[in-house]
């Protein structure tokens, strides 16, 4: 509870803000944005600001006399040293993942691109480790007297201190393994949530009201510090969380998953396995399971998550396993949830969304004949349409992958909301 008020709630607010101000600016020279590239880097700056806390400037806007601004849409992570290794090492790591053993013989005939990976790899280890070394040295010289808990509100000061008052734990290895574990563990996933619960709401304009209209019964019309969404009461925004789940449910951040089975065991319901075996699962396709959400299962529809007492419903991890379930489950589910949730409300609160002109046939499936249909699902899951599940309208294709991105950008056009904006000093 603490780290979360001290360290993330501080950072995530700045991150939203630096966010927010990217779509004020796309507001302001009439342009649109792709959400889903606007996601990725908020994500990532944000993971990076509460681990380490420092800025990677990924939601900076460059101001020239040829433009009033740089086009937000095309917000580039590839100028940032640290992010352009991050996005080639998260890719190839979904590579491996899906060549299971076969990657390490491709990466011994394609030379460049293990190369490319160990390169990434290094720039990964030498910026992370600068900042512990730096961390290190300030803290070493921190006396006794001062709060060293107060000199940095970031999770390496939480890890680090944790370590000194047990007298040992973490070294430098185990820091960097730990705080690049929880960036790689929510930056694409939570992205992916945010495109995929924008796209559904975008879809279903009802949505936009009910959660504006909740966001403002709780925080008021007015945005300021005291006017936002906390730890304590991001758990009021019932639609919010309900959109979130939702998307979650239908297009789940780990998709696909598995674990080897420990000793010899019986899966209630199910077949015998034996040690050794490896059993896999689709959230994915659970998500769609008509046993287990009814025939409707196709469908996005919020109010699911929603009882008769206007509280979200509590769904077992073994129905909706978008964060895990048993021993192994996501220690970050409450930040996930809380960065989601917080996304959602400050954005739709102040900005009226449409998808740009020309944005929704890219994401309409081609039935058109059977040479462009199976040319845009090459190499690509199945969707709603080939498993036969009902829905009313069809989803953007997604790229395989470890997580569930999609698969082209998704272009918003952005419009500040009058009655929002009118407290707002420019």
């Amino acid at each position: 509870m603490k780290t979360f008020k001290t360290t993330i709630v501080p950072c995530a607010n700045q991150s939203i803000d630096r966010l927010v101000k990217v779509l004020k600016s796309t507001a302001e020279v009439n342009q649109s944005i792709d959400f889903c590239n606007l996601f990725y880097c908020y994500t990532l700056e944000s993971f990076v600001q509460m681990t380490f806390g420092t800025d990677l400037g990924l939601l900076g806007i460059e101001y020239n006399d040829e433009e009033k601004a740089r086009s937000p849409s095309k917000l580039s992570q590839t100028t940032i040293p640290f992010a352009k290794a991050f996005e080639f090492a998260q890719d190839q790591l979904d590579f491996r993942i899906a060549m299971v053993m076969g990657w390490q013989m491709m990466e011994k005939l394609n030379t460049s691109m293990g190369s490319r990976m160990r390169n990434s790899c290094r720039v990964l280890d030498e910026y992370v480790y600068s900042l512990i070394d730096e961390r290190m040295t300030k803290s070493a010289q921190i006396s006794e007297f001062e709060d060293k808990e107060s000199a940095h509100s970031d999770l390496l000061s939480v890890f680090m201190n944790a370590r000194e008052e047990r007298g040992g734990g973490l070294g430098c290895t185990e820091l960097r393994d730990t705080t690049l574990s929880l960036i790689v563990a929510g930056r694409d996933t939570t992205a992916h949530t945010l495109s995929w619960a924008f796209f559904h709401v975008l879809m279903n304009k009802d949505l936009v009201s009910k959660i504006r209209e909740e966001a403002i019964e709780i925080l008021g019309d007015r945005d300021s510090d005291q006017d936002r969404v906390t730890y304590e009461n991001y758990k009021q925004f019932i639609w919010s969380q309900a959109v979130v789940h939702e998307a979650l449910r239908l297009h789940p951040s780990i998709p696909k998953s598995g674990r080897y089975v420990a000793s010899d065991d019986r899966i209630p319901g199910g077949p015998t396995v034996e040690a050794g075996n490896l059993v896999r699962w689709s959230a994915w396709k659970m998500g769609r399971d008509a046993s287990l959400w009814g025939p409707d299962c196709g469908e996005f529809k919020p109010d699911r998550w929603i009882d008769e007492t206007g509280r979200i419903k509590k769904v077992g991890p073994f129905k909706f396993p978008a964060f895990g379930g048993g021993p192994r489950i996501c220690i970050g589910q409450n930040l996930a949830m809380l960065q989601a949730v917080k996304v959602m409300v400050e954005v739709f609160k102040q900005f009226d969304l449409e998808f740009a002109p020309g944005c929704m046939p890219s994401f309409r499936l081609e039935f058109m004949s059977s040479c462009v249909f199976q040319h845009r699902l090459e190499n690509v899951p199945k969707s709603e349409a080939i498993e036969g599940v009902a829905s009313r309208y069809p989803t953007p294709m997604y790229r395989p992958s470890l997580t569930l991105p999609m698969a082209h950008p998704m272009m918003v056009s952005v419009q500040r909301r009058t009655s929002s904006a009118e407290s707002i000093s420019p």
